[in-house]
């Protein structure tokens, strides 16, 4: 407001604009939304679904049909689509193989490191491979160093309609590291900015080579990405830095960064290596040290939890590929995900783009999506392993509801948001789901301004308290 003239807030003004009338329908449609905790200027692009658990008979509906973005509670058919195919005990595992003996505390071969497509393998763990292999007594190498991210397919990004720098749309491949993200460090000094990259773990940080950055003096935009001879180049605009900060950026090329850490690792441990370069293990190369993850369904649990994007296209990927098929993209891997919900979950026909939900080309009825939830095989799958959700008044202070608990799974993009899972009461589950979405105002977002633009944040928690208010009137009544 103060690059507004002092004459423009000094008075009202002379004459009144008139009050736009509404007909009647116009009215009682307003009115009959608000009775149901819509909000009125959400109304129109919210639609939503209460189903009895046992009949699948709708308690009540507005607009359910309506097909829209349903974000990241794709991510709960993910879990019930990785739960189902791969099992609770499955694990994936991040494996040291050798090509030969080790003699005189030199291997007489070659090593490959090989992703199994952990999504959550981090630098403490990978340290940990390294430690291993100095435990067995390898010191050098006579052959070469390769990298092995061949077990999944290696795709640059979630969504290309994302801003690149973002940490949450990373690249996605077989061998992973810190969700294949690097962390960006700046700090001013006297000569200019001291800049960094590295691959921060809990109990260590080795400095990255494989990615740089550098600062440029410019306005926009804030940070800009090329590829150079298969490396991460990246620069920043200097005026966006401010004194000192930190970030994450995602890296495209995941198992070179990884290959980069693991011979930083490997020297500090005391393991000379040469520089990595990609190749499929052969059959024949022995299995030196592994890393295993944790078992799937907590790995699931915490997916759900925290909704992290990389890891659900992991899991993904995995379980079409356990269906003994060979998806290239994530778009193909959802519609096996897709053909499989329509066997399995309903007979319903969903139009996911991803396995994450970080798109908003995907589209899917709140119907649709209570019915695959209400599934008995959806059901056993997600019991155990979806987030409680909390139910908060009007002020947004907690509410005591009683014996009746509600699990879900949220979801949101900018003018997008979304809200699916169960409402229990004496053993009983009812099912729902309430998505919303401005998708004209979506598409109007210019790209510079997609991580955070204009209107955004309180466009979703005018969704995050239509939904409370949904769900408080549906718990009122059960």
């Amino acid at each position: 407001m103060a690059g507004i003239p002092a004459v423009a807030l000094a008075g009202p003004p002379a004459t009144a604009t008139r009050p736009v009338m509404r007909n009647g329908a116009a009215i009682a449609r307003l009115a009959g939304a608000a009775a149901r905790g819509l909000d009125p200027a959400l109304a129109e692009v919210s639609g939503f679904v209460l189903l009895d658990g046992r009949t699948g008979e709708v308690i009540e509906s507005h607009q359910p049909e309506i097909a829209l973005p349903p974000a990241s509670v794709t991510k709960a058919v993910t879990a019930i689509y990785a739960r189902e195919t791969l099992g609770d005990s499955y694990r994936f595992v991040t494996r040291v193989l050798a090509t030969g003996p080790v003699v005189n505390g030199k291997l007489q071969g070659d090593l490959y490191l090989v992703g199994g497509g952990d999504p959550a393998l981090d630098t403490d763990e990978l340290s940990g491979l390294a430690a291993a292999l100095v435990t067995k007594g390898v010191r050098a190498i006579t052959g070469r160093f390769y990298v092995d991210g061949s077990a999944l397919p290696e795709i640059d990004e979630i969504d290309p309609t994302q801003p690149d720098y973002v940490g949450y749309n990373a690249a996605v491949g077989g061998l992973n590291l810190n969700f294949n993200r690097v962390y960006f460090e700046w700090k001013q000094g006297v000569e200019g900015y001291r800049l960094s990259l590295d691959a921060r773990g809990e109990t260590v940080r080795p400095l990255v080579n494989w990615v740089a950055i550098r600062d440029e003096e410019r306005g926009a935009p804030v940070f800009r990405y090329s590829e150079v001879n298969g490396r991460d180049r990246w620069s920043v605009a200097r005026s966006a830095l401010g004194k000192e900060g930190g970030r994450w950026l995602p890296v495209r090329q995941p198992a070179d960064y990884v290959g980069d850490v693991f011979r930083t690792l490997a020297g500090a441990a005391g393991l000379i290596l040469p520089a990595h370069r990609r190749g499929t293990a052969p059959a024949e190369a022995v299995e030196m040290a592994r890393f295993e993850s944790n078992r799937l369904d907590e790995v699931i649990r915490w997916m759900l939890k925290y909704s992290n994007n990389m890891t659900a296209e992991c899991l993904g990927l995995t379980a079409s590929q356990k269906l003994g098929q060979k998806p290239r993209s994530l778009q193909e891997s959802s519609g096996l995900m897709d053909r499989w919900a329509a066997l399995n979950l309903g007979g319903v026909n969903p139009g996911f783009r991803n396995h994450s939900g970080l798109t908003d080309r995907a589209r899917v009825s709140p119907r649709d999506m209570a019915t695959m939830l209400g599934t008995p095989r959806a059901k056993r799958q997600l019991d155990g392993v979806l987030k409680a959700h909390k139910i908060l008044d009007a002020q947004g202070n907690l509410v005591d509801t009683g014996d009746v608990k509600v699990f879900a799974k949220t979801g949101s993009l900018n003018f997008t948001h979304a809200l699916a899972g169960y409402i229990e009461k004496g053993g009983q589950k009812h099912v729902f789901a309430i998505f919303a979405a401005d998708l004209a105002r979506r598409a109007a977002i210019p790209m510079a301004e997609r991580e955070r633009p204009r209107g955004a944040r309180t466009w979703a928690g005018k969704a995050r308290r239509q939904e409370q208010a949904i769900l408080r009137s549906w718990i009122a009544r059960l």
